[in-house]
């Protein structure tokens, strides 16, 4: 079964559709609105904590807010705003959500200017971490263009899970053939994430702490989760550390003119 659909996030729940937007025929409506339950309605404001390690580097700590909008025209726009390590504090990254291509944006204070991180660039690793600048598109704001499909249940950790599939939307500059994800059948809370290489082989794999899934304004939040990527052998623990529920988030927050200023940003 195919459909295109929108995601919000991986934290909250990866490919859950946009309030309004309907899966059509191609998820199961009751999967669908499972999986929606766990999404806030409007806005939603994150921090995080990203602490890398891999046999050829040493530990690497990053913290950040995150600042994620759904928009009236179906997309949504995301914002991190960093502050740890010290030479990178203060830096943004904003991801805009457009058709047929999302935009990403970089601020660095040392240098107090705002670049357009492009296709080709979107596979590379985000400061050091296991997470490429695409992973934390699939983090938050994923691809709408890209064409889902759920597939046959199976079995995570002798949990029943529902299983659907996406495939990167061609042009968008991925280096993913697709990406399957995998939900808890009772809580349709995210357990697994499984990101395929144009070789058919899984590069890294993203996995949620059942044991931290928190509940916070009647919404079921993953707070734990780990990224392995097979290739480097090497790993990063993310960690939401508070999270808002709806909010409210001014628009300028989001416009790359205003990335220099930090109104809004609390």
């Amino acid at each position: 079964m195919k459909s295109r659909i929108a995601p919000w996030a991986l934290l909250l729940a990866l490919l859950s559709t946009y309030p309004g937007q309907s899966a059509g025929s191609g998820i199961d409506p009751q999967v669908e609105s499972c999986i929606r339950k766990n999404a806030p309605e409007a806005t939603a404001i994150q921090d995080i904590r990203l602490r890398s390690e891999g046999p050829m580097f040493e530990e690497k700590i990053l913290t950040a807010r995150v600042f994620w909008k759904h928009l009236p025209d179906g997309n949504s726009d995301l914002l991190a705003v960093f502050d740890e390590p010290e030479d990178i504090s203060g830096s943004r990254l904003l991801f805009l959500e457009k058709r047929p291509e999302n935009e990403i944006y970089l601020y660095m204070p040392a240098l107090f200017k705002v670049r357009r991180i492009t296709s080709g660039r979107i596979s590379s690793s985000m400061y050091g971490m296991d997470f490429s600048y695409e992973d934390f598109q699939w983090l938050y704001n994923s691809l709408s263009t890209a064409m889902s499909e759920q597939r046959p249940d199976a079995v995570v950790d002798g949990e029943p899970v529902y299983v659907l599939a996406v495939v990167p939307a061609q042009g968008s500059g991925s280096k993913y053939g697709e990406v399957v994800s995998y939900f808890d059948k009772k809580s349709c809370v995210i357990r697994k994430v499984e990101f395929y290489g144009e070789d058919r082989k899984v590069h890294k794999v993203l996995s949620a702490d059942p044991g931290a899934v928190k509940r916070v304004s009647g919404i079921l939040v993953p707070h734990a989760f780990r990224m392995r990527d097979l290739k480097k052998n090497s790993e990063t623990e993310l960690t939401v550390t508070r999270v808002d529920i709806d909010p409210p988030i001014p628009d300028t927050l989001f416009d790359p003119t205003h990335l220099k200023e930090s109104r809004g940003i609390e």
